[in-house]
């Protein structure tokens, strides 16, 4: 409401009739409502006073005297100055020709007498809005006008700072592009040497790809020999026509200038020969020492040598190159060199390998075989000492004697059994260690062939108050593997889990065939979880958990003891077979994962 008054005091309209009661009329409705009011009784005066202060709104009579409101609407509308300024027309004329001529020459709205005030405020109200509406679209346009002028100007600015950025983004693009050729030519030369240890091949691979690189007509791979007197060409690219120099022996007395840059200030530089002299004359000509930055003491080990027709010139980008390959090269061969001169002493450990593992063959042989007979033994003792066996009840002076007897072949046989498990674990190791063992795959039935090794499990747990839940896949299928390799793998994981768990808690063990990535070509895995609450693996020692030797301290609620070879057999056997094992601890809870590809 207050911005309506506002807008209506600042807000000048001119009232032309030739009759004072209409004016004084028109004059009090509209200055009510706080419009600023200017009269004329004439047209001749409504024209002098509209171009002296043009108001924001005509109320015009048509009949008047002299000149009538048609006429002075025309004139108004034929000025410059006036022409913007909407008109509405009044009379008593009602007629539809009378409001089509006053539409035609230029008026915005027409009022007919006698007058309604709603309906004289609404239409003045109605011509304001819409003036101001126009008034603002004109700036709008007119600052939009100045706006696309300004953008034309940009627009033609950009235009050629783009040409000139995409002349500068050429020659940058030339320059990208040169030295992504020579990063390539650099990596292909770098994977070429970086795992060789034949120096024909290192030094060949560096002048070739060199060679194309920087279109050069000669390159030439120069080692020094023990002297550093002198030097071969041990290795060299030409181009078609050209005469080639592979083999040739230079000496650095021929050419002592050069050879001081090279030998003594290790500099990578570029000249023209202008006298005859042993190198390649009439060529533009870059050398390269090749020395090993890391072993300062090592001298140069030999040069890189390039040559151009006389008029080409060599760029800063590739002079860094050469310098590059040929630090890549002083790399590489000195690891060849030292391959080389390792090479008796590898051979001296495969012989003592060899041994070491004959000799373990051997002592594990001889330990398995007295072992076995004192089972035998101690099984046979056992036997006699049956109290339902008659012939032996005659022989016992007592049965507390006889007691002591069987409590003395029980942990007899016991250590006898811990020792054959410690040997066969150290012999399993060994022949995975060494690629010989035998792995026998066999079709297994899963749904019935777990079950079966979980079996004696279930008792063990029963007895130390454990909980043991087994989750096995109704549709688990029949598939090859080898039978004592999966036997191992369970029994283990579950022996681990029974050893450590304390009384109250929950064993778990489950498996199922999924695939590891969802798509047709992946192969199928057999997942096996073992999973124990109640104990958890400080992170500091699950990383050491495979290791072979290696037992958690103080965690066997139980006191069974062990080799601290079961996880470490149970990851090779695993790996042998193509799998994969993790380890998770948290949360009081330990959990095993096993993953084996379903052949």
């Amino acid at each position: 409401m207050v911005t309506g008054l506002k807008i209506a005091a600042e807000t000048n309209i001119l009232v032309v009739d030739d009759i004072p009661d209409n004016l004084r009329l028109l004059a009090k409705i509209l200055e009510s409502k706080g419009y600023i009011i200017r009269k004329s009784l004439n047209g001749r005066m409504a024209l002098q006073a509209a171009h002296r202060d043009p108001p924001d709104l005509i109320l015009l009579d048509i009949n008047m005297p002299e000149m009538n409101g048609y006429e002075v609407c025309e004139q108004l509308k034929a000025s410059a100055v006036t022409r913007q300024i909407p008109i509405i027309f009044i009379s008593a004329l009602d007629q539809i020709n009378d409001k089509l001529r006053a539409f035609e020459c230029g008026g915005q709205d027409y009022i007919t007498k006698p007058f309604q005030e709603l309906e004289i405020l609404a239409r003045v109200r109605n011509q304001l809005l819409i003036q101001r509406q126009h008034q603002q679209l004109t700036r709008q346009n007119h600052q939009l006008e100045q706006e696309i002028h300004q953008r034309h100007r940009a627009e033609t600015e950009i235009r050629h700072l783009n040409a000139d950025l995409e002349r500068r983004v050429k020659v940058r693009t030339l320059e990208l592009q040169q030295s992504l050729n020579f990063e390539a030519t650099l990596k292909r030369i770098s994977d070429k040497v970086r795992d060789s240890l034949d120096q024909h091949h290192i030094l060949e691979a560096a002048v070739k790809e060199l060679a194309a690189a920087l279109e050069v007509h000669c390159c030439d791979a120069v080692l020094y020999n023990t002297d550093h007197q002198s030097s071969t060409i041990r290795y060299q690219y030409v181009a078609s026509g050209q005469p080639g120099t592979q083999g040739q022996l230079l000496y650095m007395a021929d050419a002592p200038e050069i050879y001081e840059q090279l030998q003594h200030q290790r500099v990578c530089f570029a000249f023209c020969q202008i006298q005859p002299s042993p190198i390649r004359n009439h060529s533009a000509i870059l050398a390269c020492p090749i020395f090993d930055h890391q072993v300062a003491q090592v001298g140069i080990i030999g040069d890189l040598w390039l040559f151009k027709d006389t008029a080409s010139s060599f760029s800063d980008m590739e002079v860094n190159l050469v310098q590059q390959v040929a630090n890549q090269g002083a790399i590489a061969l000195r690891q060849a060199r030292l391959y080389a001169a390792a090479q008796a002493q590898v051979k001296e450990l495969e012989r003592l390998h060899h041994l070491k593992d004959d000799f373990l063959s051997t002592i594990s042989h001889e330990l398995r075989t007295p072992i076995a007979s004192m089972k035998m033994v101690i099984r046979l003792l056992t036997i006699m000492t049956d109290p339902e066996d008659q012939r032996m009840a005659k022989t016992l002076d007592s049965a507390a004697q006889k007691n002591k007897i069987i409590q003395y072949l029980r942990v007899l046989e016991e250590e006898c059994n811990r020792e054959l498990s410690l040997v066969e674990d150290l012999l399993s190791l060994q022949y995975i260690e060494a690629g010989t063992y035998a792995s026998q795959p066999t079709a297994i039935n899963l749904q019935h062939f777990i079950p079966h090794l979980i079996e004696p499990f279930e008792t063990r747990t029963q007895n130390q108050q454990q909980t043991l839940e087994i989750i096995l896949d109704p549709d688990l299928p029949t598939v090859n593997f080898d039978p004592q390799g999966i036997d191992r793998i369970i029994t283990e994981l579950l022996s681990n889990a029974c050893k450590y768990t304390p009384p109250g808690e929950t064993i778990s063990i489950s498996a199922h065939i999924a695939q590891e990535i969802t798509t047709p070509e992946s192969p199928d895995f057999l997942h096996l979880t073992v999973t124990n609450t109640g104990v958890e693996i400080a992170p500091a020692e699950l990383s050491r958990i495979f290791d072979k030797f290696y037992r958690i301290p103080n965690n066997d609620p139980w006191k069974h003891g062990g080799t601290g070879l079961g996880l470490a057999l149970v990851k090779k056997l695993v790996e042998q077979m193509d799998g994969s094992i993790q380890v998770e601890s948290s949360n009081h809870q330990t959990c095993f994962r096993v993953q084996l590809k379903v052949a």
